[in-house]
């Protein structure tokens, strides 16, 4: 990860905390929301904006789906980790 240490980055997400990095010349937003008495996990791709979230997962009442989010093939048909080393983690 450049620009900070992915388990931190990771052990954030765990927390819900709002993460903004660049992907491939692109700025994501990742943030977890308790509603409907579960934690779930919002991608949203700000630069180029979409329409609706890139990425969805629903956890239960206590965590939020991290495991999910790292396994997710969203990133050109791979997973976080399998990019993490080019994904840089930036200010909102």
């Amino acid at each position: 990860m450049i620009n900070g240490n992915v388990n931190e980055f990771v052990d954030r997400i765990s927390y819900g905390d709002e993460l903004s990095f660049l992907y491939n010349q692109e700025k994501y937003f990742l943030q977890g929301i308790y509603e409907n008495g579960r934690c779930v996990l919002y991608l949203d791709r700000w630069v180029p904006p979409t329409d609706d979230y890139i990425w969805i997962g629903i956890g239960d009442q206590n965590s939020y789906p991290v495991q999910k989010f790292l396994e997710a093939k969203i990133w050109d048909g791979k997973s976080f980790w399998d990019v993490e080393g080019c994904i840089e983690w930036v200010d909102s």
